[in-house]
């Protein structure tokens, strides 16, 4: 695996990590704050920046390109996929996110 391979699947893993991350940080934030203050008005800038950052993160996600192939890692066609962000390998070449499960052709029996 070159190191250009190697960078560009953990930026894949980070944006994938944010994004689960804002994902799962919204019941916990919610239940805060709607606790700490009495007012729903004050639900109305989180949830705001909750959905702003998920949007931002899901799209960096399904528009990241692959590092071997160089087309969209989510995608199975030539444009980019919100269906397939789950996809553990790239759905063009079959690039698999984890570094350590690398096979090339030239390695195999």
């Amino acid at each position: 695996m070159t190191t250009e391979e190697r960078d560009g699947l953990r930026r894949i893993r980070r944006l994938r990590t944010r994004l689960w991350f804002f994902v799962l940080s919204y019941a916990p934030v919610i239940w805060i704050v709607k606790r700490t203050t009495a007012s729903e008005l004050a639900l109305v800038p989180f949830v705001l920046i909750w959905a702003a950052a998920v949007v931002h993160y899901a799209a960096r996600a399904a528009f990241s390109n692959c590092p071997r192939c160089g087309n969209f890692f989510h995608s199975a066609g030539t444009t980019p996929s919100f269906f397939n962000l789950l996809a553990r390998k790239c759905m063009q070449c079959g690039l698999p996110l984890k570094a350590g499960r690398v096979i090339y052709p030239s390695m195999e029996g």
